[in-house]
Formats: structure tokens, sequence, C-alpha cells
């Protein structure tokens, strides 16, 4: 099998760092002298962490690591996990409030190794640090890669890491699951992290909250100036706030005052649009727009009016609100608070090229909106799009865009990125890839991106690895050499899905399932097949080309739709569940 170093220690210590020297013997012919040393005080998350270094160890090695008792007298043979009374013994200096919650230190210490940070989640994502650095891979929710080693020798070690952003979510439902988060450093809202696994970047509620601010079913039948005026009415629905009236800003504050009181869990609230248009048009709204330039600077002055309220009773909560659709372009007066979150949702772009190459005219647009909120906000968050809303199992190749986007957040001293893709369909295109590459280049955008994906590739589907990294590479360079833009709703007709394409596509699968050398692995390579599929399957029926017997068509789509339900896809799109799928589907074969 071949190997792809990650070639920055931001990621992984590299070889070179763990190999330098034979200084300490970790493990020896299957056997170890070294035990574990934690903290007194250990957090859930530290106590968790020590369980994974023995489960993984055990599996890599065979080899059980004992627990010796927090203290001066230190084991000559430890590993020292947290900050603990040993660690302070031997004279180790380490700045955790520099590293915060979530940054670690790995540093060998004689014959003894240290594995440092945080306590919230810091030693927790050390430790896994440090397992990936002797080989291991948390690639799913179920499946990680535990080489075999009946020796473990260390050379010196002295590494340090911190996050690029301080929420980092991944929402694909294969990356929503608590111990893949965990293990692969994302602090995510959707991911159910307890206790045990650090917890994480909690929302209340997530998104959209207008209706929940002010409640129709409240306040509608008596008062309906508080909702948006549209053309000269009062909208009950779909509707916005009046944003600008001070009943409405009174009721919204009290509203979050209470979520804040009733969610302590919760790190971050909502006070957000929502999904809709018809913001309100009444005379003082639409003044307060014109004055700022932007609907976005009446948005900030009303999520400001209840932020400056809630900072004098929890001045350690956040309040989080959406730069979307009609307010993405940034105000001209008003500033966010500093307990103000802002999070920039690129939802027009084109998702094919890097965003700041890309000449698609929404991307030019939304590199200057970018730029514009990164000099009035240094809290900004962003809602990035990564998968074919209309069409989930699309081949999407936006993975080079991903890559160079996450090194733009950087440069612009974006805070925090969530991922939105495929979340509520069940397994979706090629979605185990994805997410672990999102998750790697969430913690460090300055890794070898291509070198993540293609060690993904050969680990998770062996021999057919190299053929699922063709098959990306090959609808990559199609959508780069001949500048086709793709957004989140593209269609099975695409210019990238052409039919030469198509034929390379299929030559390079066939070659995969040929080679995949376990049922497992054969598993993936079909599932991985299904994007193709569907491909084939949908453009003769959006081109209205079906012809002769309609009902040999249709038992198509119900073996094709078998076929996805056999590997767990249960929503084609991310409104309609598999069977409203197959009658819409059906119903455009029988219009033909």
């Amino acid at each position: 099998m071949r190997v792809f170093p990650f070639i920055t220690a931001a990621l992984f210590l590299t070889a070179a760092a763990v190999q330098a020297s034979a200084d300490i013997e970790l493990v020896k012919d299957g056997r170890t002298k070294y035990c574990i040393v934690l903290a007194k005080d250990a957090s859930p998350s530290e106590h968790w962490a020590a369980s994974e270094l023995k489960l993984f160890m055990r599996q890599m090695s065979g080899v059980v690591l004992s627990y010796a008792p927090d203290g001066e007298n230190v084991p000559e043979k430890a590993i020292l996990l947290g900050n603990c009374e040993a660690l302070k013994s031997l004279g180790v200096n380490i700045d955790f409030n520099d590293l915060g919650d979530e940054g670690f230190i790995i540093k060998t210490v004689g014959d003894r190794i240290v594995i440092a940070g945080g306590k919230l989640r810091g030693t927790m994502y050390g430790v896994h640090s440090f397992l990936e650095s002797l080989g291991c891979r948390f690639l799913t929710n179920t499946v990680n890669k535990v080489p075999k080693k009946s020796d473990i020798t260390l050379g010196n070690i002295d590494t340090k890491e911190k996050p690029a952003f301080e929420y980092r979510e991944v929402l694909i439902r294969e990356a929503m699951q608590p111990d893949y988060a965990a293990r692969n450093r994302c602090n995510s809202n959707s991911a159910g992290l307890d206790a045990k696994r650090g917890l994480g970047v909690f929302y209340y509620p997530f998104v959209h909250s207008f209706y929940q601010l002010v409640p129709g079913e409240i306040y509608w039948d008596t008062h309906p100036e508080y909702y948006s005026m549209v053309k000269g009415e009062r909208v009950k629905q779909p509707t916005q706030l009046c944003m600008s009236n001070p009943e409405v800003v009174k009721i919204a504050t009290q509203t979050v005052l209470d979520w804040m009181r009733d969610h302590p869990e919760a790190k971050i609230y909502s006070v957000s649009q929502n999904d809709c248009q018809n913001r309100c048009e009444c005379p003082a709204c639409k003044a307060i727009e014109e004055e700022e330039g932007s609907p976005s600077g009446l948005l900030l002055r009303f999520v400001n009016a209840i932020a400056a309220e809630t900072a004098k009773v929890y001045p350690d909560k956040l309040v989080d609100t959406l730069a979307y659709m009609w307010t993405e372009k940034p105000c001209k007066i008003t500033k966010p608070l500093p307990n103000v979150r802002v999070r920039l949702c690129p939802i027009y772009c084109c998702e094919a090229h890097p965003y700041e190459t890309c000449d698609f005219k929404s991307n030019v647009d939304y590199m200057d909106n970018l730029k514009a909120w990164s000099q009035i906000t240094n809290n900004l968050y962003i809602w990035h799009y990564n998968t074919d809303f209309s069409h989930y199992l699309m081949p999407f190749p936006d993975y080079r865009q991903l890559m160079d986007t996450a090194k733009l957040y950087k440069k612009y001293g974006v805070k925090g990125i969530f991922w939105e893709g495929n979340y509520n369909g069940g397994i979706s295109e090629l979605g185990e890839l994805r997410s672990y590459l999102l998750a790697k280049i969430s913690w460090n955008p300055d890794i070898d991106g291509d070198a993540v994906m293609r060690e993904f590739c050969d680990d998770y589907y062996g021999k057919s690895g190299k053929y699922i990294y063709e098959y990306i590479q090959t609808l990559e360079d199609k959508v780069t050499n001949d500048n086709i833009h793709m957004r989140i709703w593209s269609d099975p007709n695409s210019q990238y899905v052409s039919p030469d394409i198509i034929a390379k596509l299929d030559t390079i699968m066939n070659s995969a399932i040929a080679v995949a050398d376990s049922p497992d692995i054969l598993y993936r390579v079909k599932q991985a097949c299904l994007p193709l599929k569907y491909v084939k399957l949908m453009q003769p029926i959006m081109r209205k080309e079906i012809k002769g017997n309609k009902t040999e068509y249709e038992k198509k789509v119900d073996e094709f739709i078998e076929e996805c339900s056999s590997f767990g896809v249960t929503r084609i799109n991310e409104w309609r569940p598999n069977d409203k799928w197959v009658a819409d589907t059906k119903a455009l074969i029988n219009k033909q």
C-alpha cells in the first residue's frame, strides 16, 4: 500500500520527529514498561483520552498500559496526561492559558512522554494526535486504521498545536457522530458530543430563529405590526420581524435571556433571519437600510441591542446572526459587538473553483463581502456549502476549492467554519472522504490536503483507492480545465458530467470494482459508484429522451432506489425522502 506522508507537523507529528533517534522504546517485542499517569483532577475528556490511548495501543501492539498514581514520584517510563502533579515535579513549564481549551503539547522529557493541553478538549486532542503519529487514522465512525507493530520506538518530540478556528463543524451525516468528531478534532454542535468527549460549541437554537424569538402564534392576532410589511401589507407567513419596532426588540431580548437561563449548556444563541425573503419594508426599517447601505445594518442594530443586554447578565455567552441572502452585503455604519458572531453564507457561489480566482460574478461579489466583513469584525464565522442540495448523489468536485477556501478563511481572520453537506439524507456522495478532509483542514488549513485525500483513499478503499482518487481528479480536471461553474443546485445535465467524462468514470470505477479484495472494500466501492449511476439514470429523464416502454424505465428507478436504500441513502435531495423522489421521478417519466 502506498503511503503519502503528511508534510506538516501541525496536523500529525512528522515521521522524522518520531523516528529521529532510538531514545524511547515505547513497545519492544510486544511488551512495554510504560504506564499512564493521569492528573488527579482529570476532566471527563482526559479520562476518555486515557482509555483511547489504552484501546488503540492494545490494538496496535497488544500491550496493556497500566495506570500509575499522580504525584512527585514519577515512574521513569511514563506517559503523562494533562496538567498533573507529576508534570509539575519534572519542572516542565507549559503555558496552559496560551493553549486554551483545545491546544496541546506533546514532548519527551527524558524517557517520559508528556501529552498535555486544555482540560476541556486539548489533552484529548493531543492523545489522538499522538496516536496518529504512530500511524492510526480515524477514517469513519466505525472504520479506523490501526497498524500492527510489535516495536514502537520514538525519538525526541517537542510539538505544539492550536486550532486555526475556534469553531469547527462538519454537517455531513458521516461526521455527525461523537467518537468521530472528537477523534478528528471537530467541536461540532450536531455530533452529540458529551462531557466524556469534551462537549462542543453548542448553539441554542441553531439558526433561523425569528419565528421563535417573537412567535406568531402568540403575537400575530394582536400585533401584526411586529412582522414584515411587504408591499404595504403585514405578512404572517413567510415573514421576518419588523426589527425597527422597539417592542419587537424588547420581546426578542427577553426571549434570548430566557434561552440563556434555560439552556446553559449552549455557548451561542441564534438571533437570525428566517430562511426566506420578505424582509420588512415599513418606513422605519427602510430608512435604516438606506442609512446603512444594506439590510444587514438593520439586522446588526437589532442583534447588537439584544447582545448588549444579554452581556450584562451572561457575559460569557455569545449571540449569533447570519449574513445570508439579503443580509450578505455588510453595512456602512454599525459594527458587531464583541459578543456577536456573524456567519457569512456564500450560498450563491460557484463551488468548483477557488473563490479568489473564480470569475463567476457571485464569487467576485462574495469576495468583496468577505473582505468587508473581515474589516468590521474580528469574530466572523462562515457557513460554507459542500453538496448539491437538489441532488445529494450528484458528483460534486469541490475538493480543491475546499482546500483553498480553508486557507482563504484563515487569511481573512475567520474564527469559525460550519461546513454544510448532506446532513439528512443518510449516505452521501463520497461523504466519508469529504468529512475526513474537512475535519483536517478545519484544524489546520495549511496541511497538504491532497496528501490527506490520497492517503484516505488508500486506507479506506485499499487497492481500489487509486481509482477512487483518479475518479475525483477526473471530475476536478474537467471543471478546472473547461472553467465550468458548479453551484449547490446543479443537475445531472451539468457540463462536467458530459458523455466523455461519464465514459472515463465508468472505466475508472469498473477498475476499482475489479481490484476490490475484500467484501468490505467491495461494499465501499459500490457505494462510491452510486453518484455515477444516478447521473446515468437521470440524464435521459431530464432531457426527455425516454423512448419506448416507460414501465421498463420506471423499473430502473425502483431498482436504483432499492440499491440506494441498501447503502443507507434516505433522501436523494434535501427535501424529499426516497418514496417521494420515486413518485416525482416516475411522474417526470410519464409526462414525456
